[in-house]
């Protein structure tokens, strides 16, 4: 019994999502009913005002226009477990909601060059919701992550495109493990974070775009818990614990996304992204980490221990009318967590390796109205860590999602 804690994701733009959201680790696979049903690719794209959040040098080729999407998300998530648990299997019992995306891109009135945008956008998050059962009580977490980016690209060129975005966050987390050894609930706290993404994209000839965009790390304000004084259970019987304001330090990690966008010939675009996350900064060994002393409040060290992730994204474009468009895409990565973090995995199973996407896109005068489906198979991971009590586990996730959106030239 040494590690009890684990965040999880659910990714909103002003309603937060309390469910386990299509993501690569906890980051959202793609953003919009557009990207999504591309895979998520879009890096040498600009498909819509979601470039804002994936390569801010794409609203260079947009002209003016505003963007909303919505996304409703279901999960099935179970687990089983032996040695601290009953042995049975759980399934969570989180709710899917939709999860709402928006965007305005707007040339400059400055400097026909100059292209402005802003954007809030359902970024990362995930959350399980167990009933009674592992170390004998509840089991329920929940991170999620809002972002609003003011941005600005600038054409060099005909050719050629930069951009950068600011990005302003907002994050709420909460979380009740093993509330059966006396383990106080973490009611949900808050943490405003700040970030930037600069990007590039470039186009050597009219059949290929070239695209590159870095995300820095983002810092957060450290989440602030208070906890009561309480007793919890130890190895060597009921332990007294003082209380007082615990403090988490919970960042997001940098990436790095390169793509490219062909059009083999008229009417056919062909994308592809491959994106390093590294999740080793943030949600690494012995990470988030506690900024007070948690001796006075009963809590124990987080050690997610989770790896950078390398995520493959390809989706197609066809144009199969002069009105119709007909979209297929797919995301791939493997999953950063390591099988020996037990416990963090069963509350915090961020999964999913495989997506499969399809989308549609109907035009209607200066709108264009978007729908996307996403299917993520069934992802296992298993393993135990006796340090814990738990003899073995084995927990499991499959996705699917349905996107609607609209987009309207003015």
């Amino acid at each position: 019994m040494t590690h009890f804690r684990t965040v999880a994701v659910a990714a909103i733009l002003g309603l937060w999502a309390p469910a386990a959201l299509a993501t690569n680790g906890m980051r959202m696979t793609g953003f919009g009913a557009l990207q999504d049903g591309m895979g998520g690719a879009g890096a040498a794209a600009a498909f819509d005002s979601s470039t804002i959040i994936v390569n801010p040098a794409g609203m260079s080729s947009l002209g003016r226009r505003f963007d909303i999407s919505g996304t409703y998300f279901g999960a099935t998530v179970k687990y089983s477990a032996t040695g601290a648990a009953t042995g049975s299997e759980m399934k969570s019992d989180k709710s899917a909601m939709p999860v709402p995306n928006l965007g305005v891109v707007l040339p400059s009135v400055l400097d026909e060059r100059l292209t402005v945008g802003l954007g809030g956008f359902a970024v990362a998050g995930m959350g399980v919701e167990y009933g009674q059962d592992l170390f004998g009580g509840v089991t329920e977490t929940s991170y999620t992550n809002m972002r609003v980016a003011p941005a600005a690209s600038y054409r060099v060129t005909d050719r050629l495109s930069v951009g950068a975005a600011i990005n302003v966050m907002y994050a709420l987390m909460s979380y009740e493990v093993a509330s059966g050894m006396g383990m106080v609930p973490r009611d949900t706290a808050g943490s405003v974070g700040i970030g930037a993404t600069v990007g590039v994209m470039y186009r050597p000839f009219d059949a290929l775009t070239l695209g590159a965009a870095y995300e820095t790390h983002s810092w957060f304000q450290e989440f602030e818990f208070d906890i009561p004084a309480h007793t919890v259970m130890t190895p060597l019987g009921p332990a007294d614990v003082p209380g007082g304001t615990e403090t988490l330090d919970f960042d997001q990690p940098q990436m790095v996304t390169v793509g490219a966008a062909v059009r083999p010939f008229a009417g056919l675009l062909l994308v592809s992204d491959v994106e390093w996350i590294r999740w080793s900064e943030t949600n690494g060994k012995n990470l988030p980490e506690f900024a007070s002393d948690a001796q006075l409040t009963g809590g124990y060290p987080w050690n997610m221990s989770w790896e950078d992730q390398v995520v493959f994204k390809v989706g197609a474009e066809y144009a199969a009318t002069a009105r119709v468009r007909v979209r297929a895409g797919y995301n791939y990565g493997k999953m950063p967590l390591v099988k020996g973090a037990a416990f963090e995995n069963v509350a915090f199973p961020a999964i999913a390796e495989h997506h499969i996407s399809a989308g549609l896109g109907f035009d209607v005068g200066k709108a264009t109205v978007n729908v996307a489906g996403m299917y993520s198979p069934k992802a296992t991971l298993s393993g135990s860590n006796p340090d814990q009590g738990i003899a073995a586990y084995e927990t499991t996730m499959s996705q699917y999602a349905f996107d609607l959106g609209v987009g309207y030239r003015f």
